[in-house]
């Protein structure tokens, strides 16, 4: 653990567990008696951040002595750049036009998104949003969460997985706006 807390200058003890932060590289990692969560947040993350994650549970998991099976979620989090001249909320209002009567409700609708949910075959589960970035109007922002609720017997494994992930996330996030986009 202090080879951990190294790495992570604050550190906070919680309700039944730990948590270590890096402010300053926008890196957490979060461990309790029934999980551990790593995350690394920002503008521009590396891809090595991924093998930095995988390090650190390696170095974590014993410790803790967690058994198997071992499950894995990943979330990934990112904006993709409209072409030029392209208005995403415009795009996405055509491709999921809210019911006006809705408005009565809550006020004029503005802005709309999309979300889908895909399970693999192996059990993956996979929670896709695309909406227009608020902050900034040229852009799709992208929210992919998958989860595998049947867990794999090692912890190798589950590192695989979760690396492997990452580039189903990013090939969904990348066809789902295209298709949308193409199709209005």
């Amino acid at each position: 653990m202090r080879e951990l807390h190294r790495d992570y200058p604050s550190l906070t003890q919680v309700p039944n567990g730990v948590l270590f932060a890096d402010p300053a590289k926008g890196r957490t990692l979060f461990i309790d008696q029934n999980h551990i969560e790593t995350a690394a947040s920002g503008a521009h993350v590396p891809v090595s951040a991924i093998e930095q994650m995988q390090n650190e549970l390696r170095t974590v998991t014993p410790i803790v002595a967690y058994e198997p099976p071992y499950r894995v979620r990943v979330e990934g989090t990112g904006t993709i750049q409209a072409l030029e001249g392209l208005n995403p909320t415009a795009v996405l209002r055509t491709y999921a036009p809210p019911d006006p009567g809705w408005d009565a409700i809550a006020g004029r609708c503005t802005h709309a998104c999309v979300r889908y949910l895909f399970t693999g075959d192996d059990g993956t589960q996979r929670d896709a949003h695309v909406e227009p970035l608020f902050s900034a109007p040229d852009k799709f922002y992208v929210m992919v969460v998958s989860f595998n609720g049947q867990g794999v017997a090692s912890l190798d494994a589950a590192l695989q997985q979760a690396h492997e992930e990452v580039g189903v996330i990013e090939q969904l996030s990348n066809r789902m706006v295209a298709d949308i986009v193409g199709s209005a």
